[in-house]
């Protein structure tokens, strides 16, 4: 839920901009207005930061990082050649196998990478170029949108400025005809009452 539910929209192309003395003057207002644990102390309108529970394995990388130990998670020796057959029986020619199939394996990967590789990366780029463009054009798009939206606000603004000047003008006349309104009044009640004390004229 927001802090302030409500807006107020400003008219920047006719009101005129503030002084520093009024600057300074609102500033000191809203200053006076705060409290002195503002700074501070957190708004009692802000929830509590929700308490994070990790997993087991999130929690032991975070653990592992923390004590700088190094990424032992991929055991490179199963992707190198194992040459050292001490005795050929069984199990050291089916590990030869394993091996001579996985380097086969591997080389024709490479030779497959070196043949397509390049136009896949090619490829890749032309799209990701494709959507840098995209983005660009909604960039463009979005200023032009922003311009027009507040050259659409100032051509309204300006239109009404004869209106609001003189909406202010007639509210300042009548409260300055309201002023002078209860001046009077004072000044007949006033007679009125010594009047009657028999002390006026």
């Amino acid at each position: 839920m927001p802090l302030v539910t409500s807006s107020h929209d400003s008219l920047p192309y006719i009101d005129r901009a503030p002084t520093d003395a009024e600057t300074a003057v609102a500033r000191a207002l809203i200053s006076s207005s705060i409290s002195p644990e503002a700074n501070s102390a957190i708004h009692p309108l802000i929830p509590d930061i929700p308490t994070t529970k990790f997993s087991h394995s999130i929690q032991s990388e975070l653990d592992r990082v923390a004590a700088n130990e190094p990424l032992k998670a991929i055991d490179l020796n199963r992707y190198e050649a194992n040459t050292d057959i001490p005795n050929a029986d069984v199990s050291a020619l089916q590990a030869a196998y394993t091996n001579s199939s996985y380097l086969t394996l591997r080389l024709q990967a490479l030779e497959l990478l070196e043949e397509f590789g390049k136009n896949a990366w090619l490829v890749a780029n032309d799209q990701l170029e494709c959507i840098l463009r995209e983005v660009e054009k909604e960039l463009v798009e979005t200023r032009e949108a922003t311009t027009e939206f507040n050259r659409a606000r100032k051509r309204a603004q300006e239109g009404k400025r004869g209106a609001l000047e003189g909406a202010e003008r007639a509210w300042r006349e009548g409260v300055g005809g309201l002023v002078e309104v209860q001046v009077a009044t004072g000044e007949v009640e006033g007679r009125w009452r010594a009047r009657l004390r028999g002390t006026g004229p």
